[in-house]
């Protein structure tokens, strides 16, 4: 059985199902039990996240610190919400071929 990994803001994650399936999003802000807000900084922003339910979700143990402090700070904007996404999945793909 697959192990859960908790969700948290700032994680990274990849969509299973729908029409974006197979992207990669952080996760923004979990809304319920069932629903998260999801940004990618390109065509999902901080202005217009995506609502995803969390079983049409992959989990992945990467994320941002702090992320929510830094959205606030203006530290953290919608490129470099995607440039940590496209470094998150080339650590991922690395790590991966190292297996």
């Amino acid at each position: 059985m697959e192990e859960v990994i908790p969700l948290e803001p700032g994680q990274l994650v990849r969509s299973k199902a729908g029409r974006d399936k197979g992207k990669h999003y952080l996760v923004l802000r979990i809304l319920d039990d069932r629903h998260v807000l999801l940004v990618n900084g390109k065509n999902r922003t901080l202005d217009t996240p995506k609502k995803k339910n969390i079983i049409h979700l992959q989990r992945y143990r990467r994320w941002i610190n702090n992320f929510q402090e830094k959205i606030v700070s203006g530290e953290l904007n919608n490129e470099r919400i995607a440039a940590s996404i496209k470094s998150f999945v080339q650590e991922k793909e690395v790590a991966q071929r190292e297996v």
